[in-house]
């Protein structure tokens, strides 16, 4: 099956938000108010269950918690079952609840020995809680009592580490009434606990189906407010039947001694991203663990034949635990088409195999034609991530000089009646001058003020505990930003004429450093490779928060290039 991904390519500053969406639905870290637990984006917030006295009417709910209840976490005792399911779903997207049809989800269910049913993450796009709910069994019929604990995590929000606790309900939609900045009356609708709902029942078909009693409920996880209400951050199930599934995720052999690979692709057939994972290879096989973001542990298996290595598609990754989606590795063909508008398409087209080519002497393998999918689920195209023309190579640490830092932007120091400072930002990259990877634990950096190191004192900044003049690459305090390779600088004294940076790697036993590179409007030349190739690429939302790839909505690319210059680009992924 043809799937196409649609790109919309504007070179662009990090000057607005996004919006990114999964195969079904808008789930991130702004907008998932249950991997983000921000309360402003919680969609009843401004409704409150309590004018209706849900409190007294629902079924009565666990004992709220105070500190985190390891037991929910625990696999009950009994047959441990990976069903597939289906089932419609809803996210919040664009700050309303919208529903998604799914087919090929995954949910570990334990047939207890104590004869009931136990249901871990039952409400699908809350997984990552990973709870265990308990189903009462009698004869064929499961009976899931609602007031249970759905899901619970801790989350530090900034100022402090909290408890949230979700508690399981059925939901009803009602219609409220609001009113506009101009003073006119609207209607919309809101979603709360269905006090007529006690329990949510599920049959016991005889090919060992769990199918619901009622298709049309809608359940879904809420959360009590420090006022004894309810808020429901938009995700929920409905409509869900479970099957039998006997698929059994990859797995590598203990014996197996796994290394720092380099992994690099063209995720939208252009430019290139790099990334470590781990690889190793017995008995003529080659075990990549990391493949798959939003399943690190997950295996993928190449068989070695001479100097060729075969990846099998349709090999079944496990459950992911953000979406619960059974995830499959596709390999697949692709092909690019690019309008008048800048709109590039890319149509991809699911393949059995990709056939690897294999230099035994330097540990490479590599296909410069497929690309592989993350799929979310084995019948059809619906992939998570997406890499073309992959490589895979070991990654041997040896001395290394970094690539030298990119200046970004400039604003020298400022007095003014309520505050002094400047500003300095630059991208440092975790590459070395010769295009080739090294290690974002060994790339340092330090800024000079003229040219003397600029001191950061721990008698300010308390989390250090001497003077700092050399910064650790992914090192943020409140003066210091690092987010990939984009870092800023605030300063706040102005006797000095230029600002400098200067790289340092100390991987292989040695220590090695770029030119300092000052401040292009200090009037000092720089030195640029000519020729410059593509080495990195980052993916931001443009609040500076860090994405794990390509995803569908709008995409904030940032491309770094062997000069060490950098381009910024606008994707847009429908």
């Amino acid at each position: 099956m043809r799937i196409q991904t649609t790109l919309f390519l504007l070179a662009s500053l990090l000057t607005s938000s996004m919006f990114a969406q999964s195969p079904y639905g808008n789930i991130n870290d702004k907008d998932n108010a249950f991997i983000n637990q921000r309360q402003d984006r919680v969609i009843n917030k401004d409704v409150r269950f309590a004018d209706k006295a849900f409190t007294m009417a629902l079924q009565p709910k666990a004992e709220a918690p105070t500190e985190l209840d390891s037991t929910l976490f625990v696999q009950p005792e009994g047959e441990l079952m990976l069903m597939r399911r289906s089932g419609t779903d809803y996210l919040p997207v664009w700050g309303q609840p919208a529903p998604a049809e799914y087919e090929e989800k995954g949910t570990y269910v334990v047939k207890g020995a104590d004869g009931n049913y136990y249901f871990k993450n039952f409400v699908t796009n809350m997984c990552n809680g990973g709870t265990w709910i308990k189903g009462e069994t009698d004869g064929n019929v499961i009976t899931i009592k609602t007031g249970q604990i759905c899901a619970q995590l801790w989350y530090d929000n900034g100022t402090e580490n909290k408890l949230y606790t979700y508690y399981l309900y059925g939901l009803e939609a009602q219609e409220a009434t609001g009113t506009d900045w101009e003073g006119n009356e609207y209607t919309y609708t809101v979603y709360v606990p269905d006090e007529r709902v006690t329990e949510i029942r599920f049959n016991i078909q005889a090919d060992g189906s769990i199918t619901s009693e009622d298709g049309n409920l809608l359940y879904g996880g809420v959360i009590e407010e420090e006022d004894g209400s309810f808020s429901w951050p938009g995700y929920g199930d409905m409509n869900c039947t479970f099957y039998p599934f006997d698929e059994v995720a990859q797995t590598a052999p203990a014996e197996v001694e796994f290394s720092d690979y380099v992994f690099s692709n063209y995720p939208y057939a252009t430019d290139i991203e790099y990334r470590t994972l781990q690889g190793g290879i017995l008995d003529g096989t080659l075990y990549i663990k990391g493949l798959a973001k939003i399943a690190p542990e997950a295996i993928v298996k190449a068989t070695i034949d001479g100097d060729k290595a075969r990846i099998d598609g349709n090999q079944f990754l496990g459950v992911d635990q953000t979406y619960s989606t059974l995830l499959y590795l596709k390999p697949c063909t692709y092909t690019v088409e690019t309008d008048e508008w800048g709109w590039s398409t890319i149509y991809t087209d699911e393949t059995s195999e990709m056939i690897l080519d294999y230099d035994a002497e330097a540990t490479k393998f590599s296909n410069d034609e497929l690309g592989l999918l993350i799929n979310a689920g084995k019948q059809t195209i619906s992939s998570h991530e997406q890499y073309l023309r992959p490589t895979f190579y070991q990654f041997i640490e040896k001395p290394a000089t970094p690539a030298s830092p990119e200046w970004t932007q400039y604003y020298p120091y400022t007095e003014t009646e309520y505050s002094s400072w400047g500003y300095a930002g630059f991208n440092i990259f975790t590459s070395d001058v010769d295009n080739n990877y090294i290690l974002p634990d060994k790339l340092f950096y330090t800024c000079y003020l003229d040219d003397a190191p600029l001191v950061f004192s721990a008698e300010k900044y308390t989390d250090l505990e001497e003077d700092m003049t050399v910064i650790p690459y992914s090192y943020t305090n409140y003066d210091i930003v690092a987010s990939g390779a984009i870092h800023y600088i605030y300063f706040y004294r102005g006797d000095f004429e230029k600002f400098g940076v200067q790289s340092i790697y100390r991987g292989g036993g040695e220590e090695l450093r770029s030119p300092i590179i000052y401040n292009p409007s200090a009037g000092v030349d720089e030195t640029t490779a000519s020729d410059a190739t593509v080495v990195a690429t980052s993916y931001y939302d443009l609040t500076g928060h860090q994405l794990q790839g390509l995803n569908k909505g709008l995409n904030i690319v940032v491309v770094k290039y062997s000069d060490g210059t950098t381009k910024s680009t606008k994707i847009l992924v429908r």
